[in-house]
């Protein structure tokens, strides 16, 4: 056992030291208590926060949110460092109306089963982290031959929380938690305004002076490495986007460019199913040029209909896997669809898609390629537009799909043009002229470039 006390302005005396020599390769779990908690702290743990998601390893933590003070942009650089949704990465807020959640402790366990453990008054923020404030504690650790079950108490407590979910938990599944939280007042969406302190003046009316003595934090924490970062994205609905980067791997049995998500059975979804990665370029999407199989709804065709993805493309996507008889690589979106026309613009009502992977597995059929899914709900919008009395799209049209990476609701976005439309003759010519140059992205697209297409 030994005893840290950051009173006497010694680096060793910092929690970050103590993480940082405890933070070791052979760390296989990893739960930890913080009453508060901000990102800047991330730096002295993300090298090891990011191997352990990629090895799927266990991570609980548990957060506090006093008085609304835990900042949105915070838990999404956590979620991302955690990998969150995988299998063994549990996060949750804790946030009470009337008192505070103060624990303060950090449990590793070992693939040798070892353990090791902090408690104390350090929370997992910059200033606890680096010790700009006075900070005292413990560490025990087995290797040591302190106390098992001390330290099995110590993980064990985190536990209970996610075991039995009391009143004052709110678990964080998905990134799309995150905007639920800041709705329901338990997460900020930006740092509360401090106020002011206001001294009382001393006799004779003079103000009191402040103290002279300063405190500097003992350790310089590394700056978090593309978590979040901000994407301009001019002015209109999309504002200022937030590009999450979240843990990818590829995938044994799979091609390099496929990446997942560590260890996830399931399909992703949504901003989940984003690596963070811009499209090429600098482009919004894709022109596309249907053919019989991605306009077989709107010319009456049975069958599944589908848009061939190029590989160019995939480094933005994250994919899980769809159990069936074949586990396919699988990303899911919301897909929002219209038809642009001379005189109006006709939306359809929103559907669902995905992006799947096909022919990869043993005795699978299919020729290796990645194919996003035209849903069958793009039948009941044709019938709309004949009985609107419009042209179709058809075999050999040009469309405009618009990547996730390019609207805050991580959504895909299909423009149907009609034909003796402006925006048609300029998407047409701007694919003919990628076709002449041999600048096509796989066969049938060619780069959309932003601004090209109308706002939503």
């Amino acid at each position: 056992m030994r005893y840290l006390d950051s009173g006497r302005r010694d680096p060793t005396q910092a929690l970050g030291t103590w993480l940082q020599g405890v933070m070791s390769p052979d760390v296989a779990e990893v739960r930890w208590q913080s009453g508060f908690f901000a990102s800047d702290a991330l730096g002295i743990v993300q090298p090891a926060l990011a191997r352990i998601a990629q090895n799927d390893h266990t991570v609980r933590a548990l957060i506090g949110s006093n008085d609304q003070s835990t900042v949105r942009r915070d838990v999404e650089r956590l979620v991302a460092l955690l990998g969150i949704p995988r299998p063994r990465a549990r996060l949750g807020i804790v946030s009470y109306r009337d008192g505070y959640y103060h624990p303060k402790t950090f449990h590793i366990r070992r693939t040798d089963g070892s353990q090791a453990a902090y408690v104390g008054s350090a929370n997992l923020t910059g200033s606890g982290v680096a010790s700009l404030h006075v900070e005292a504690g413990v560490t025990v650790d087995s290797r040591d031959g302190d106390s098992v079950e001390i330290l099995n108490e110590v993980g064990a407590a985190v536990d209970f929380w996610f075991d039995t979910n009391p009143a004052g938990l709110y678990p964080v599944d998905t990134a799309n938690d995150i905007a639920r939280l800041v709705a329901e007042g338990v997460l900020a969406e930006a740092p509360p305004l401090r106020p002011a302190v206001v001294r009382p003046a001393a006799e004779g009316g003079e103000g009191r002076q402040l103290p002279a003595n300063r405190l500097r934090p003992l350790l310089t924490i590394p700056r978090i490495r593309e978590l979040v970062a901000d994407v301009a994205a001019g002015e209109g609905e999309a504002g200022r986007l937030r590009a999450i980067v979240l843990p990818v791997a590829p995938r044994e049995g799979f091609p390099q460019y496929l990446l997942f998500a560590p260890a996830l059975a399931t399909p992703t979804n949504g901003e989940t199913a984003l690596s963070g990665a811009s499209m090429p370029k600098g482009a919004a999407g894709l022109v596309v040029r249907l053919n019989r199989d991605s306009a077989r709804h709107f010319e009456g065709q049975a069958g599944t209909a589908n848009i061939s993805v190029p590989v160019a493309t995939l480094s933005t996507l994250r994919f899980g896997l769809y159990p069936g008889t074949y586990a396919r690589p699988r990303a899911e979106f919301q897909l929002r669809i219209r038809y642009i026309d001379r005189d109006a613009v006709v939306p359809a009502d929103p559907l669902e898609t995905n992006i799947m992977a096909y022919g990869f597995m043993p005795g699978e059929a299919g020729h290796g390629d990645v194919r996003m899914l035209v849903p069958a709900g793009v039948r009941t919008f044709s019938e709309r537009l004949k009985g609107a009395h419009r042209e179709v799209p058809r075999d050999g049209d040009v469309a405009l799909l618009e990547w996730p990476t390019t609207n805050p609701a991580c959504e895909f976005r299909l423009s149907f043009l009609n034909r003796d439309s402006d925006l048609f003759t300029q998407a047409d010519a701007l694919f003919r002229r990628a076709q002449n140059e041999n600048e096509t992205v796989g066969a049938g697209a060619c780069w959309l470039p932003l601004g090209l297409s109308q706002p939503w």
